[in-house]
């Protein structure tokens, strides 16, 4: 893995999150349009924390040039399958471009569209200062922070796709501006009739994986974007900093009976708002490193949405044919690879090492990262061609994941990446001793506690099977004993100072100094 310049696994300061509350009150009349446009599963799974610390830990493992995680356990990313089982997004439909959104010229007049389709006049509050696309938060709730009562069918689009804007702009693709959301999302918005008409799981991965990319390779220290797909993702595959179910309340379940109607939702209800953070010290930077630097593969939910099938929503697995193409993922004026061939265990499928090509093209990174013409029209319609072509580039892959080959695999991988990001040797930070940390991280030395027992029980059955024939040879066993025990209670935090059980090791190393 690439040095970053942020100096990976040395600092301890989490990024900046940029996501905001959507501060819109829910009506049930919008329910249809957002069913109609591919939205109404993000709807459901409401606003959930951010736990900066594992969003950080996460970033630092991405390999840009890859677009995979790295970890002990080998690659891992993001997948079409995690964006439409965890928020229930389309993935079929034409991409998230200008050059499909409905009939707006190329360069759009903004105050008239959003008084046309918003139903509201721009005023001077309308845009954040110096900007002609970025609509204040605060704008957007005086103007349609409630639906009127008995408000008509014209009001009641505007306010749903005010309802929408928020979501697109708070939740899945959050700007790096604390106060504003854009409104260039607002032409996709149009049309509240047409039956998923977007791709919107695609152009979410787009934007995720751009922002990974970013936040890795630049010094800003902020990661803006569909940050709740990263968290839920996380949760889904590893046990690392889950939320617990606030006490008192019920677990909560994808399909509940409300009514005379059948509610289905996406995985990501699993991590509902009635989940919260326990305030403890172990959710830090540096403790998330040390856990995932000494991940093991059994410690993975590599396919953890097989149990969840029967109980999602259609829209969750209707587009699955699709999520192992290796089509580009458009997002605007972004492009970004996709490559599901590196990751062929989380579809179950066999791995081949090193992993065929995937894209059917050169490649290219991504496009429009600085300045939305950056890439003329002809090459960013040939992008947007293979995305059409989507179902032609599908992997076919018939053979089921070989556990035998892992070993050989893991192998490969190490020989040309770097999988921790610190030695998973004695715990230490820099070069302050583990007993004088304010917080002991509790996984590493679980893990050095056990190893050092077990070394103990080992020596111990050896020692009894016939090797203590002599007074010295007791002693010296002994002495071992005594150090093993010093070094794991010297692990956990406690300080045995004066304890006059290890009177005898104090003994040995003063004998020691004195030779």
């Amino acid at each position: 893995m690439a040095r970053k310049p942020r100096d990976i696994g040395k600092g301890t300061n989490s990024l900046i999150m940029r996501k905001h509350k959507i501060c819109l009150k829910w009506n049930d009349n919008y329910k249809e349009y957002l069913e109609n446009v591919g939205l109404y599963g993000v709807h459901q799974i409401g606003y959930i924390l951010s736990d900066k610390a594992l969003v950080s830990a996460l970033v630092e493992r991405w390999k840009p040039t890859t677009h995979t995680f790295y970890f002990p356990v080998g690659e891992m990313t993001i997948t079409l399958e995690d964006v439409a089982m965890l928020m229930g997004l389309p993935i079929e439909g034409e991409p998230v471009c200008e050059e499909t959104r409905a009939n707006i010229v190329e360069d759009p007049d903004w105050p008239t569209l959003i008084q046309d389709y918003l139903g509201c006049e721009v005023d001077e509050q309308t845009f954040r200062r110096r900007s002609k696309t970025e609509i204040r938060i605060k704008w957007m709730k005086e103007n349609f922070g409630t639906l009127p009562e008995g408000a008509n069918e014209e009001t009641v689009k505007y306010h749903a796709r005010a309802y929408m804007l928020m979501l697109l702009g708070s939740v899945l693709f959050t700007s790096r501006s604390g106060d504003s959301i854009s409104v260039v999302y607002l032409p996709f918005l149009i049309d509240l009739e047409a039956r998923r008409k977007y791709s919107w799981g695609s152009a979410v991965l787009a934007c995720m994986y751009k922002e990974l990319c970013q936040a890795c390779n630049e010094p800003t220290r902020q990661i803006a974007g569909p940050i709740l797909l990263l968290q839920l993702w996380s949760w889904a595959h590893f046990r690392v900093g889950r939320p617990q179910v606030r006490e008192g309340e019920p677990e909560p379940k994808l399909r509940v009976q409300e009514g005379e109607e059948e509610e289905r939702r996406p995985v990501g209800y699993l991590w509902s708002g009635r989940h919260e953070f326990t305030k403890n010290t172990a959710r830090n930077l540096v403790n998330y490193r040390d856990i995932m630097d000494q991940l093991r593969q059994e410690e993975v939910y590599w396919q953890p949405y097989e149990p969840h099938r029967p109980d999602v929503p259609a829209v969750c697995t209707m587009d699955e044919n699709l999520w192992m193409t290796t089509s580009p993922l458009v997002h605007l004026q972004t492009v970004e690879t996709y490559n599901p061939g590196r990751v062929m265990r989380q579809f179950g499928k066999f791995q081949e090492f090193p992993p065929e090509p995937t894209a059917p093209f050169g490649s290219f990174g991504c496009i429009g990262r600085r300045n939305a013409r950056s890439a003329p029209q002809r090459i960013r319609e040939d992008y947007l061609d293979y995305w059409r072509r989507r179902g032609e580039f599908v992997i076919v892959e018939e053979r089921l994941y070989d556990p035998t080959r892992y070993d050989a695999y893991i192998r490969w991988l190490k020989s040309g990446a770097q999988l921790h990001l610190q030695s998973p040797a004695r715990w230490s930070v820099g070069a302050t001793p583990v007993n004088k940390l304010q917080y002991l991280p509790t996984e590493p030395i679980t893990r050095l506690v056990s190893n050092k027992i077990m070394e103990m029980a080992e020596n111990t059955v050896e020692k009894m099977n016939g090797e203590l024939a002599d007074g010295e040879s007791m002693r010296a066993y002994m002495l071992d004993m005594l150090r093993g025990c010093s070094d794991v209670l010297e692990w956990i935090g406690v300080n045995i100072g004066a304890n006059p059980t290890f009177d005898p090791l104090r003994m040995e190393q003063e004998e020691n100094q004195m030779e």
